[in-house]
């Protein structure tokens, strides 16, 4: 357990809501505070900017916290208004140094060389975007927490210059010390030797940029698309999946992208699976028809469906929801494996996300 003084990303609504600061700016007798409210509320704002440029920053002393908060403000800053900054931003934290995984080979196979981003998780911000190949995404976290024996599975030598080299580890440690883990994201896969190159790193550093809250990126306004970036576990978990095994005939097959979130429940999937959905009478007549769940190609759920209600949608009367339950044996067979179209015969999977597998020939209704 460790002490520090870390400022996070909702720091403001904090600052705003709480009671010191709210005191300090109604009250008129405080001890090295101006009794005109004007004074104090200028204090106020200076202190709130300062608060807001450091967002994302850990110090390992109150300090180094206090000389990079205060000591730049024109005219000072109350003791009182210091004290409610320094207690609202003080933090208890189990530095945990995590060291991911190496991850299997084919893995790393099917990645080839990629460009990935490192994220501060404190700020949302990314600190690192680099290239590599197998697990040269992790090469710096490994470094930074002295994970030799990890390193040793890096394929590709580090480019970088001393300065970055420095600064980027110096970054991870910090983000360490505060109580946090670094993320890691793969913004572009699969880059050609030859050919396309300029294109697959334009897309990287659009995809690393986006994962910044807030970013107004012209390339993103049609949407995230391609540029989407990845966290390296999902990848690592679609690459080394086992391929599903046959589908049972009938059932349904429900493409549902949010079911891949991290954190994402599997009360929440199920409420995400459910629809509406264009389901023909050939399904909602099959009792108990099984309905597989995937994101990203993997198989997140497996239910049988039980009923199925009309979605009532202006103008449109053909969309249906089903109520079902999980079923254990389904789950065993297809959960956390890998699907692809030509599965159920098909090239690419459609847009809507609905795929009826009713016979062994073709998807139908």
């Amino acid at each position: 357990m460790a002490t520090v003084w870390t400022i996070p990303i909702d720091i403001t609504s904090r600052w705003l809501d709480n009671a010191e600061v709210q005191t300090f700016l109604a009250s008129n007798d405080l001890d090295n505070a101006s009794p005109d409210p004007r004074v104090r509320f200028a204090q106020f704002a200076d202190v709130t900017k300062s608060l807001e440029r450091h967002i994302g920053h850990t110090f390992s002393s109150v300090q180094g916290a206090a000389t990079a908060l205060f000591d730049g403000i024109e005219g000072g800053v109350p003791v009182a208004l210091k004290l409610a900054a320094l207690r609202l931003i003080l933090k208890e934290v189990y530095q945990t140094r995590h060291a991911p995984q190496p991850f299997p080979k084919r893995v790393g196979e099917e990645l080839g060389t990629y460009v990935y981003a490192l994220l501060d998780p404190r700020n949302r911000s990314v600190f690192y975007v680099g290239t590599g190949r197998g697990t040269r995404v992790y090469g710096y976290v490994w470094e930074a927490l002295a994970e030799n024996e990890h390193r040793q599975t890096l394929e590709d030598p580090d480019t970088d210059g001393a300065e970055v080299k420095a600064a980027t580890i110096a970054r991870i440690r910090e983000i360490f010390d505060s109580g946090h883990e670094v993320e890691h994201y793969i913004v572009a896969h699969r880059v050609a030797d030859s050919g396309g190159v300029a294109d697959a790193v334009r897309d990287g550093v659009v995809g690393a940029l986006g994962l910044n809250e807030g970013a107004e990126l012209a390339n993103l306004a049609a949407g995230v698309g391609e540029h989407r970036a990845v966290p390296v576990d999902d990848l690592v978990l679609q690459y080394a999946a086992e391929p599903v095994p046959n589908l049972p005939t009938p059932c349904v097959v429900l493409e549902v992208p949010a079911a891949s979130r991290r954190g994402v429940t599997s009360e929440q999937v199920y409420e995400l699976s459910r629809g509406a959905w264009a389901a023909g009478a050939a399904v909602r007549n099959t009792d108990d028809i099984p309905v597989i769940v995937f994101a990203d190609n993997i198989v997140r759920a497996a239910y049988r469906a039980k009923s199925w209600s009309s979605v009532a949608r202006p103008g449109d009367a053909s969309l249906w929801r089903f109520t079902g339950e999980s079923d254990t044996e389904l789950e065993s067979q297809f959960v956390n494996k890998r699907i692809v179209p030509a599965k159920v015969g098909l090239k690419k999977w459609p847009t809507h996300g609905w795929v009826p597998h009713l016979t062994q020939a073709r998807p139908g209704r």
